[in-house]
């Protein structure tokens, strides 16, 4: 039986009883105690009656506050350890205002940042959840978000309303599809390995077939022409040879043909060369606001490079500090940025005596900024974004 019905009927039971009984024996009861009447008997019965009830309601009512407290605890603890990722967002502006431990982990963001970081900071391509959505159950597929170490990650994200803390929010839950995605790339590559392959192999069958055998078929019926093995004529010799250049440019474009690469390790050093020549080791400082730039030069340096030693850093101040303690090679610098432009942040490595190449990162070279450039000695260059590959390997293996 449910604990509030169990309540009630004890309560309607114990009502009913009292007051059946006392209208039954009202006379003895008032001479046992000694009433003088019969009004002072109905406020007793009264009093007797709220406090029975105070009593009854207080237990139900502590009751659905164990209930509902045990019913919070398993949803949190569902919540915490889910190992998708999920916010709760403001649902006037999708700001964040909680989040598991899963996102904690993956993203940056701590419990500090809670109301003040936005949702669609952590996404490359981003489609708001909640404009005109905020109570309906939505799904966003196929998005990219950009972790803590500026890696992507591709997942899909569903939405939906949630009360948080008396307040109509919403619940994104992003479900991390990168390692589906990865394996769905790779077994794209191998499927054009593939057919690259059984083209080589076609190719290879039809010259076999086709031209070197009709080449070996002539110096074979040559060299076996009847009453002729012991002396051919000129002209014999002369075809022979012909045949015999012809089958040796057919077997050359065979080895040509065996040479294609496989589509696999294309563009990769063989290992004599690494050993021979190892990439430079450098390290390379990006202080850039935006995440998105962050992932993609990250992933051109380290294909240009993969012995690079990145540093990202959002945030001009942070990097100040970075710099202050540790030693870099090349620094990327945004010119534009919020709280702190790219040329205060050079006037402060210059007070602190902080010598560093340095690379200014714009959209758009205006000439008043090549111009403001030549007043720093440390600025070599500026790289437009995006970054290309060809741009990057000028100063990183140079």
């Amino acid at each position: 039986m449910k604990p509030a019905l169990k309540i009630a009927l004890i309560y309607v039971l114990i009502g009913g009883s009292w007051f059946v009984f006392s209208s039954i024996f009202m006379d003895e009861i008032i001479q046992w105690l000694g009433l003088s009447n019969d009004m002072t008997l109905e406020i007793i019965k009264a009093l007797l009656f709220v406090l029975i009830s105070g009593i009854l309601i207080y237990n139900l009512v502590q009751m659905s506050f164990k209930i509902e407290k045990r019913i919070s605890k398993v949803y949190r603890v569902f919540f915490e350890k889910n190992p998708n990722y999920i916010f709760v967002l403001s649902l006037e502006d999708q700001r964040i205002l909680t989040a598991n431990e899963a996102a904690l982990e993956h993203f940056n963001i701590s419990e500090v940042d809670f109301g003040k970081k936005y949702f669609d900071s952590f996404f490359q391509d981003y489609k708001n959840i909640s404009a005109n959505k905020g109570g309906q159950n939505r799904v966003i597929r196929n998005l990219v978000m950009i972790d803590k170490n500026y890696d992507p990650r591709n997942v899909d994200i569903f939405s939906m309303p949630f009360v948080y803390n008396g307040t109509d929010c919403v619940m994104a839950l992003a479900v991390d599809n990168s390692e589906i995605h990865k394996s769905l790339l790779e077994n794209m590559a191998l499927n054009d390995s593939l057919k690259a392959q059984n083209q080589q192999l076609r190719n290879f069958s039809f010259i076999n077939s086709h031209h070197i055998r009709r080449y070996l078929a002539n110096i074979l019926g040559i060299v076996n022409m009847p009453n002729e093995k012991d002396k051919l004529s000129g002209e014999a010799l002369e075809m022979l040879k012909q045949s015999a250049s012809k089958l040796d440019q057919e077997v050359r474009k065979v080895s040509e043909l065996l040479k294609v690469n496989d589509g696999f390790t294309l563009d990769e050093p063989i290992e004599e060369e690494l050993e021979l020549n190892p990439p430079q080791k450098k390290v390379i400082v990006f202080v850039d606001d935006d995440k998105v730039q962050h992932m993609i030069n990250k992933r051109i340096l380290l294909k240009i490079n993969p012995n690079l030693e990145l540093n990202f850093f959002e945030s001009p101040y942070l990097a100040l500090n970075w710099l202050s303690e540790n030693e870099a090679d090349i620094l990327l610098l945004d010119i534009n940025m919020p709280g702190m432009k790219g040329w205060d942040l050079l006037n402060y490595l210059e007070e602190k005596g902080i010598n560093i190449e340095v690379k200014m990162l714009t959209s758009s070279v205006a000439p008043e900024d090549l111009e403001r450039s030549k007043n720093y000695g440390q600025v070599s260059g500026f790289l437009v974004k995006p970054l290309n590959e060809e741009a990057v390997e000028e100063f990183i293996n140079h």
